[in-house]
């Protein structure tokens, strides 16, 4: 015979005893106990009063952001959106923002750029125009002022 011990969690294993009897060649376990060890104190490992500094609409609306500007494509269509004063048009665009595809090596088209200037659009990082069938774009520049200071202020101590 022989003691078998499985982690169940933090605080928790179970202990079984291999006993020799076997089904179809494998030793068969007998449930023995478990036991359970005593967990810390709150005092020694947990802080008072831990609060987010983000209420629940506040993190939603910050989540919003960062997603529209977690994608390499948005990040170039803003920085090239940044450097110009005037509307850029989204045909601008075509073939120089976004990650070329790795098997043509063709950057995204038309349609995808679009896309990404909508979820940009949504999170008010950009600002647009109609003329024709064309659509111009600038950057919100107060908009990217307020992601650069949500990052500063997460980043900031309490």
């Amino acid at each position: 015979m022989s003691s078998l011990c499985l982690y169940i969690d933090s605080y928790q294993y179970a202990y079984y005893t291999v006993i020799n009897e076997t089904t179809r060649g494998n030793p068969m376990p007998r449930f023995d106990s478990t036991i359970t060890l005593e967990q810390p104190t709150t005092a020694a490992c947990c802080l008072p009063g831990i609060t987010p500094r983000l209420s629940d609409s506040e993190a939603q609306a910050a989540a919003l952001l960062l997603k529209a500007l977690a994608d390499p494509a948005r990040l170039q269509i803003l920085d090239v959106l940044a450097q110009h004063e005037r509307l850029v048009c989204v045909c601008d665009l075509e073939g120089i923002v976004g990650v070329p595809d790795p098997e043509t090596g063709q950057r995204p088209k038309q349609p995808t750029i679009s896309h990404h200037l909508k979820v940009l659009r949504l999170a008010g990082l950009v600002d647009y125009e109609k003329r024709g069938q064309w659509a111009y774009y600038a950057v919100r520049r107060e908009r990217l002022a307020a992601a650069q200071a949500l990052i500063a202020h997460l980043g900031a101590a309490r």
